[in-house]
């Protein structure tokens, strides 16, 4: 795969630093692109379960470099029953999986032992009926209960990740470490992007509010990370500026819309440590990365999203899908060569190829100003952002209805919200059914009882 073709002229460069393993570099990478390629089969869907771990990143370069390929990617922390689902419907020929994941793989053959994991192949028949510009399948949340995937080719990747590239300071002796997990399209972007580069990249499982995170941050002179909106208000509140070490010359913010005091903060300290602070809106869909406020411009227009990448373009449109003027809201509409060929809910749907002809509707409102600069003021689609994972709104007020407890949603980045209805002293225990199902953390769920409308007079997403 393109993305990958600079790991032997690295061979010597470190490329992964890992708890249990310690360090490989690119050759390592590469010899393992070189020996799976030997041992999967042509035309195969591959499902692959994602940790932040060295043995699972070299499974997914050598995967993503196999010959005419699906792969579909999951993350570790999704449920076993969304897993075994989406293994009832796209039937993949290989998984690649952590060996402790027994009740997982336990019937299928070792192909190839990498350290902790393992890539196996299953009983399933090879289906070569299937469109093969279909590359890498990402979940649309991982929470829901039936299975939605984007969509996403070869050159949807490897055209986002250029264009990062191109807008972000990103050098070959750089170093970054994972503060997101790699099977979201945010946190597996600063993967690629780093890959691309032949940098450093740090596989970590601490948070921010551990002291072994800050030890990994000084003792690797860690020079960048990201996060989401949620990630940078935690660093608020311990009081960033304490940890903020030389080392590190940028950050970047994308997942959902910033507290405008949050941004300015950031700011402030990013321009006293001599580093540089970068916003960036992107969804799985556009593989995922649209959009950069460039550091220069950050102090005058903070409060926005920038301007598309390089080579990409945002309309803003009206009902009736008319062009916008300055300053006037409506939807973001997206066009690049990263929008998502489409979605798939089985196997059949990976005999679809392009449906969006590189266009996307975000289902985000917002307006250009006179320079140019893309604002968000809303959403116009039943999902919210949460520490950058994607809820189906809709999804969470069946669930709890079919409890019993009648609810509705309201539409915000912030937090779940609820209105609830005749279900007094349940607060707890809803907070902690959608902590189990979704896997929301309860400080994020925010539940009004205080509501006099009937359940039934009221239009979704009303406040």
């Amino acid at each position: 795969m393109e993305m990958f073709k600079k790991f032997k002229a690295n061979s010597n460069s470190i490329a992964l630093v890992d708890d249990e393993i310690g360090v490989l570099k690119y050759k390592n990478l590469s010899d393992y692109i070189d020996f799976s390629k030997s041992k999967i089969n042509n035309k195969s869907v591959i499902l692959l379960i994602a940790d932040n771990s060295a043995p699972f990143v070299l499974g997914y370069v050598s995967l993503l470099s196999c010959k005419n390929v699906i792969n579909i990617l999951v993350d570790v922390s999704f449920s076993d029953k969304f897993i075994k689902d989406t293994i009832e419907k796209f039937k993949p020929n290989y998984v690649l999986s952590p060996k402790k994941k027994t009740n997982l793989i336990e019937k299928y053959k070792t192909v190839i032992s990498i350290y902790s994991y393992a890539i196996f192949e299953t009983n399933y028949n090879y289906n070569k009926n299937l469109d093969f510009k279909n590359f890498l399948l990402l979940s649309t949340s991982g929470t829901t209960q039936s299975p939605k995937f984007v969509r996403l080719s070869k050159k949807n990747i490897t055209d986002n990740t250029k264009k990062i590239c191109a807008s972000l300071p990103i050098k070959k002796s750089h170093s970054t470490v994972t503060t997101m997990p790699l099977g979201y399209s945010y946190g597996l972007s600063i993967l690629n992007t780093h890959l691309y580069k032949c940098g450093k990249i740090i596989l970590n499982n601490n948070t921010i509010l551990e002291k072994t995170f800050w030890n990994k941050v000084k003792k690797y002179n860690i020079n960048s990370f990201g996060g989401v909106p949620e990630f940078y208000e935690i660093l608020k509140k311990i009081n960033f500026e304490k940890y903020f070490l030389k080392s590190i010359s940028y950050i970047t913010q994308a997942g959902g819309k910033l507290d405008d005091n949050t941004a300015e903060y950031l700011g402030a300290l990013c321009k006293r440590n001599n580093a540089k602070f970068y916003i960036m809106y992107g969804q799985t869909e556009a593989s995922p990365r649209m959009t950069i406020l460039k550091w220069p411009q950050f102090f005058e227009k903070k409060k926005s999203i920038g301007k598309p990448l390089k080579d990409y373009k945002i309309k803003i449109i009206n009902s009736k899908k008319k062009s916008l003027k300055i300053n006037k809201k409506g939807e973001i509409v997206f066009y690049g060569d990263n929008v998502c060929l489409g979605y798939a809910k089985t196997i059949k749907d990976l005999k679809k190829g392009d449906t969006n002809k590189k266009t996307l509707y975000t289902g985000d409102l917002g307006f250009k100003d006179k320079d140019g600069y893309i604002y968000i003021v809303g959403r116009k689609s039943k999902f919210i952002k949460i520490y950058g994972k994607r809820l189906d709104l809709i999804e969470i007020e069946k669930f709890l209805q079919e409890k019993g407890i009648k609810v509705r949603c309201i539409i915000e980045d912030k937090a779940l919200k609820l209105n609830l209805y005749n279900n007094q002293n349940k607060e707890e225990k809803i907070k902690l059914d959608l902590k189990d199902k979704f896997k929301i953390n309860q400080n994020f769920i925010v539940i009004n009882k205080k509501f006099n409308k009937t359940f039934k007079d009221l239009n979704y997403g009303k406040k």
